[in-house]
């Protein structure tokens, strides 16, 4: 029997609602029994012949002292040795006690995250495991445009949309319709706070997402909880961590695959490290062994493994919970100020014209515009401004990103904006 066959009838048997739902590569996939696995389980022999790294004979690294050097006090093992496909074991587990620590000590079924090159990695992992051309993508609209991209460019699936607010707030019944109108293998696709629009929904929200989610019965369900920016929340009254552990406790994992997405991009501003984590909702040692082996066999066939450095940065920083907590609070209060700045200076204008949509969390604003007034018309009028924003595909609407101005520019900023729809309006 081939190993991914063995993993596939493993999947049937005990996660059926994984099995149910995976792609043709996703069926394909396993990780071959080559040099990282046969490493692997040579780990801790005396005399290691196996993998093809430099080392000092005796399992340590061996690198050159300039880089030691600018290392500082990072565990050299981490940072100049092949990772483990899946990333280190410490890490991963140091990672999901600080997802459950997040939530308040959420006890959902998760299993050990997945070392992933980053989100947008992640994301284009869950694409190749579940999504096909006989898959619809349920996305909220406006959306991250990557989605487009990460979910239909190398799988031919098909993408539908909800209407994001309904009001002053989510769209929960919208969400519903357009979901249970749906038939066939659907992934949904849920970011809170949300890219680009900057909501953030409250718990009575999410409880309605969640119910619909559990009442879809059209075929298989994958659910992807997007965490990029979680904790990046500015109002009392709203979710502050993440919605995988209420959707992991209620939906039944005989029926729907929940999978969290995450990572130290945003959560701890650590953008360049390409950190993301995968987590699913479902509670089996082999089944978790079997979708790793997918996993690592995509990954194994793609970039390889994580890079070392950036996770003895991010070890070194688990490793100490309440400074990393503090300093991240120190930095969300950075981040606050120039959102309260943003919301007074935008409620300042006196332009019916221009419309900004409810925003509570992330780093964004989104801002709607009479349809008189072309957006990216505006943008590039803001570029000779000497102002820089997005316009959003398909919507008549730019995005500011606050997390990148300094407060005392924002108001500045604003009176551009303002300005620079009067011009373009004539």
């Amino acid at each position: 029997m081939r190993e991914a066959d063995r993993l596939n009838a493993l999947l049937e048997a005990r996660v059926p609602a994984v099995a149910a739902a995976l792609s043709p590569l996703g069926r394909r996939a396993a990780f071959p029994k080559g040099i990282p696995f046969q490493a692997g389980a040579a780990k801790g022999t005396r005399y290691n012949a196996t993998i093809g790294q430099v080392t000092d004979g005796r399992g340590g690294p061996l690198p050159l002292p300039i880089l030691v050097e600018a290392a500082g006090s990072l565990d050299p093992k981490t940072t100049f040795l092949y990772s483990p496909q899946p990333g280190h074991p410490g890490l991963r587990k140091d990672w999901r006690d600080r997802q459950r620590a997040l939530a308040g000590g959420a006890t959902a079924p998760c299993t050990l995250p997945f070392l992933t090159h980053g989100l947008s990695h992640g994301l284009g992992l869950i694409a190749d495991m579940f999504v096909d051309e006989d898959t619809t993508v349920l996305l909220p609209g406006p959306s991250w445009e990557n989605y487009g991209l990460v979910f239909t460019l190398r799988t031919g699936a098909s993408t539908a949309s909800w209407s994001f607010y309904d009001g002053d707030g989510l769209g929960v019944t919208a969400f519903s319709e357009a979901l249970q109108g749906l038939t066939g293998k659907v992934v949904v696709v849920l970011n809170f706070p949300s890219n680009p629009t900057g909501y953030a929904p409250t718990p009575a929200e999410v409880e309605g997402l969640v119910a619909a989610l559990d009442a879809y019965r059209g075929g298989p369900l994958v659910v992807v909880i997007d965490d990029a920016y979680q904790g990046a929340v500015y109002e009392e009254g709203r979710l502050t961590h993440s919605m995988y552990w209420r959707a992991a406790e209620v939906l039944d994992p005989a029926r729907a695959v929940v999978v969290k997405v995450d990572g130290a991009t945003k959560e701890l501003l650590f953008f360049p490290s390409r950190l993301g984590f995968l987590s699913f909702g479902f509670d089996d040692a082999e089944a978790e062994e079997a979708l790793m082996s997918k996993l690592n066999g995509i990954v194994r066939g793609t970039v390889g493994g994580p890079p070392g450095p950036s996770q003895a940065l991010l070890a070194a920083a688990l490793a100490d919970p309440e400074r990393t907590a503090a300093e991240f609070a120190d930095r969300m209060e950075v981040l606050a100020t120039r959102y309260r700045v943003l919301k007074a200076s935008l409620a300042a204008l006196e332009d019916p014209r221009i419309r900004p949509l409810p925003f509570n969390g992330a780093f964004f604003a989104m801002i709607d515009l009479d349809p008189s007034v072309d957006a990216d018309a505006v943008r590039r009028a803001l570029i000779e401004d000497d102002v820089g924003t997005v316009h959003l595909p398909g919507t008549n609407a730019l995005r500011l990103a606050f997390c990148s101005t300094a407060a005392e520019d924002l108001p500045e900023l604003v009176k551009r904006f303002g300005a620079a729809v009067a011009r373009v309006a004539g």
